[in-house]
């Protein structure tokens, strides 16, 4: 097997959040087939699952219907991934790594299949706590009086560079690191628990600052790309500051 076959047979996730038309999901799975894409998993979406509205669409993407799965939110639908860009038509004012269409296909390539593209709903695109999941925020460099994309339209772009990206590659992708990088799931267990000790502790003085400020901490931490070692190494490093406060709670 040529090594852009094997790079083609571990494409990326799709993930669409909160997606509102079955048509819009249809031509979205569509667009996953024209690019050897096949894993699509929705979040949430608006008018219930399945919906007779998508097959329709989809064309010769209706297995990608048939075999889509649901998610109440963005964690459970990203848990096994190690890898996540966020697309949005703009920039936002986080400290989210920002990539190009391109860019980011060198990224995703060495996560294989565990790489994940994710969508927002048609109106209003991602919000920031979704965003801040990602480790990278996706634009397009497109027409600034009008940078939107229907949906499809931006599954197509993303799946097209995926596939391009990796027929182009000469060889095997490495991974991404010797030691195996951090899930979403391991990586939203540890937020979880860092929040919960920082807000047992007094942290987040001001109530109306706090989902920003927990929001440039998952950030921070999705910069450093922690592998699951590293992810165990700060449990215990939680585990051994707050050992003495629960000592004195108990006592």
């Amino acid at each position: 097997m040529s090594a852009s076959a094997t790079n083609l047979s571990a494409p990326p996730v799709v993930i669409l959040v909160r997606p509102q038309l079955g048509e819009n999901i249809g031509a979205a799975a569509r667009a996953m087939m024209n690019c050897g894409l096949h894993d699509l998993r929705l979040v949430a979406p608006r008018d219930g699952w399945p919906n007779p509205a998508a097959l329709p669409m989809a064309a010769g993407g209706a297995k990608i219907i048939e075999n889509a799965t649901v998610y109440d939110d963005v964690g459970a639908a990203a848990h096994d991934l190690t890898f996540l860009a966020a697309l949005s038509a703009r920039r936002r004012d986080m400290p989210v790594r920002m990539a190009d269409p391109r860019g980011v296909t060198a990224e995703i390539l060495p996560h294989g299949s565990r790489a994940g593209l994710m969508f927002g709903p048609e109106k209003s695109g991602l919000d920031n706590e979704e965003v801040v999941r990602a480790d990278r925020l996706v634009t397009a460099d497109l027409n600034p009086d009008y940078p939107s994309l229907n949906l499809a339209q931006a599954v197509l772009m993303m799946a097209w560079e995926w596939r391009v990206a990796a027929l182009d590659s000469a060889g095997p992708v490495p991974g991404p690191d010797e030691e195996a990088p951090a899930t979403i799931l391991e990586r939203d267990r540890f937020h979880d628990r860092l929040e919960a000790e920082l807000d047992e502790g007094g942290f987040f003085i001001s109530p109306e600052m706090a989902p920003a400020v927990k929001r440039n901490l998952r950030a921070l931490f999705a910069r450093a790309a922690p592998s699951s070692q590293e992810i165990s190494t700060l449990h215990g490093v939680i585990q051994a500051l707050t050992k003495r406060r629960d000592r004195k709670k108990s006592g």
